[in-house]
């Protein structure tokens, strides 16, 4: 990442500029130099990041340079340094366009500092972009995000199944997106015009799930104020998806089977049927197979519904995704609550692909909202997650499980390793949390979940 972030440094000191790109080479970086105003305008590559330049120089000057550099490559950041450094300076050079004012002798330390900060700044914005750039260039069908293999099969079965009016019975666990991918297949087909509805089949009542789906006349039953024409009769043109079907009771389920032999239902309080065109999507989290064998959902049904199957695959199958769907989620998120755009830390994206996921796709924006609400910063990093991503469960004996597994303790060894940095700083948090690349306000969440409060 280091060498994709160009600096010129311009420097007449030969020492000093010697010794500056010496400090900026060694933690990787490119650098070009150059020996006053005039050399670092004649030879400035489109490219630079970040121009380094001293104040005082012969033939053109460190304020004459930033003035130039401001005006013909704004996206390029000047750090100006003198060893003349006065408030009223620093505040003249940062109006300027400067991103920062040092004084010599340069302390090698702040310098770094401030050059990591907009090195990281250039890779988040380059992360930005690439990841919106995938979602203009295809990442996704009919409203769904996926780059992974298993969801570019999902697309293509949506698209072959689209086409006919095939029962589609899509399958999947809790929160990866069924009815995105049925409101998909209905896009998908020649009855885009017409309605879709979805139907919790686990929500209704057992009692109310027949007039429901096919409608009642007025009367027909206590309750019934009013005639109802369902929701088969509703969708008759389009589509309708049954979600949740394994939930149906086995006498619905023999009903329903009925209607999808012949297209036709017959409202509660009627004896003739009326006939539909209504294309019937299923969908469960739930394995049929297994159910039939238990006796609770009929064989024939599940045959009739398992014409055309889709398996929509869980989160942690489709790591690939999760960096392209963090970057929608958290611009869907912003927009339709008014927030300003957040940028992505790679810390954030690195703690979503090692983590399962167990409520899918759904749990993955529900986290993404909740950290918008509770932080405060331009950018989430993983500092901002939940606490259940750090939960780890701590032993008496935390090494003693690792060594009878023969595994790793993960928690073990952070633990181990935190009390070590706090004594190598004598409790200093702030010190100890620098030494282990961490904020200081995760230190304190993992002391709390380690029981090291005190």
């Amino acid at each position: 990442m280091k060498r994709d972030f160009a600096i010129l440094l311009v420097e007449d000191d030969a020492s000093v500029r010697k010794a500056i790109a010496q400090t900026l080479t060694d933690e990787g970086y490119a650098v070009a130099t150059a020996v006053d105003g005039k050399e670092a305008i004649a030879n400035f590559r489109a490219d630079t990041d970040l121009v380094i330049t001293d104040v005082n120089m012969p033939n053109l000057d460190g304020r004459q340079l930033l003035k130039w550099a401001t005006q013909h490559h704004p996206a390029s950041s000047v750090i100006v340094v003198t060893a003349f450094g006065t408030i009223p300076q620093a505040v003249d050079a940062v109006r300027a366009g400067a991103v920062a004012y040092l004084t010599k002798p340069l302390d090698p330390d702040e310098l770094l500092q401030h050059v990591k900060r907009l090195a990281d700044q250039k890779a988040l914005r380059s992360e930005v972009s690439r990841l919106r750039s995938q979602l203009r260039e295809g990442w996704h069908f009919k409203h769904i995000i996926g780059r992974s293999s298993a969801m570019q099969s999902v697309f293509s079965m949506i698209e072959r199944a689209g086409a006919v009016k095939t029962t589609v019975l899509i399958t999947g666990e809790s929160g990866t997106g069924k009815e995105m991918v049925a409101r998909a297949l209905h896009e998908a087909s020649p009855r885009r015009a017409g309605a879709f509805l979805a139907l919790n089949c686990a929500a209704i009542p057992e009692n109310l799930i027949e007039s429901t789906l096919f409608g009642h006349d007025r009367g027909a039953f206590t309750g019934a104020d009013r005639a109802s024409k369902g929701y088969f009769r509703d969708a008759d043109g389009g589509s309708l998806l049954l979600d949740e079907v394994g939930e149906l009771p086995l006498g619905m389920q023999s009903k329903l089977l009925r209607v999808l032999e012949d297209s036709s239902v017959t409202p509660v309080g009627q004896t003739t049927p009326i006939k539909v065109d209504t294309r019937v999507i299923a969908a469960t989290n739930r394995d049929l197979e297994a159910e039939i064998k238990a006796g609770t959902f009929r064989a024939d049904l599940f045959y009739r519904l398992n014409i055309v199957r889709i398996d929509v695959p869980p989160l942690r199958q489709r790591k690939d995704d999760i960096p392209v769907l963090t970057r929608a989620f958290l611009d869907e998120i912003c927009r339709t609550n008014g927030f300003e755009s957040r940028e992505i830390d790679p810390s954030l994206l690195d703690a979503f692909t090692h983590y399962d996921w167990p409520g899918n796709v759904r749990e993955l924006k529900n986290t993404l909202e909740g950290m918008l609400i509770l932080s405060g910063s331009r950018v989430l990093s993983a500092d901002d997650l939940p606490d259940r991503f750090f939960a780890g469960e701590a032993s008496d004996s935390p090494m003693q499980g690792a060594a009878e597994s023969g595994e790793l303790n993960l928690t073990a060894l952070s633990r181990q390793t935190i009390l070590k940095a706090l004594e190598a700083c004598r409790g200093n948090r702030t010190e100890a949390a620098k030494q282990l690349g961490m904020s200081r306000r995760t230190l304190h969440r993992r002391l709390n979940e380690f029981g090291l409060r005190s």
